[in-house]
């Protein structure tokens, strides 16, 4: 018997089974995290594939330059492979042989891959301005709606550069108090 109450419940304390978290993994939906950016995923990638196949009709594509209708095109597809690239970020192993290491990798894999999603959602925004605004006759008003639109994307950029940071600085301090 010792006099820790600390050292003496973990002692009593009943440990899960390891099957109980295998059990969830090879669930249907696997972990609930994982399940909600899946979901999050198909949404959007089925809102990219509509817009893709209406934009020619509704939006006039057949009018537009070739050129417009591939940069566009290129600019949906970017966004779409970088939503695909940060589900497979997440929903990959740690490969390290200890915490620490597999941790620091992770830092290093979700600061690329911060600067890939900013990168890519501003040049797939960007391919999108550019195909609305061809053949547009600018008048004051409508310069004054495209600065509104690039300022709130602008605004939107800051905010998920800043989220992500965020989230690496969670996993630094993580990193910092397990070296302690």
């Amino acid at each position: 018997m010792t006099n820790d109450p600390l050292k003496a419940a973990w002692q009593q304390a009943k440990l899960p089974a390891h099957s109980d978290l295998s059990a969830l993994l090879r669930t249907r939906g696997g972990h609930p995290v994982m399940s909600r950016i899946r979901r999050q995923l198909i949404l959007e990638s089925g809102c990219y594939v509509l817009f893709l196949l209406a934009y020619y009709d509704f939006f006039d594509g057949h009018t537009r330059p070739l050129y417009l209708n591939i940069i566009l095109v290129l600019s949906v597809a970017c966004m779409l492979v970088q939503h695909i690239n940060g589900y497979l970020l997440a929903a990959g192993r740690l490969k390290a042989p200890d915490i620490l290491q597999s941790l620091q990798l992770k830092v290093r894999q979700l600061q690329q891959y911060a600067w890939l999603s900013v990168g890519s959602r501003v040049l797939g925004w960007g391919g999108i301005l550019l195909f609305f605004c061809s053949g547009i006759n600018w008048t004051t008003p409508k310069y004054w709606l495209l600065a509104g639109i690039t300022i709130a994307i602008v605004i939107q950029m800051v905010l998920l550069w800043q989220l992500w940071q965020r989230r690496i600085n969670r996993i630094n301090d993580t990193l910092l108090a397990l070296k302690e």
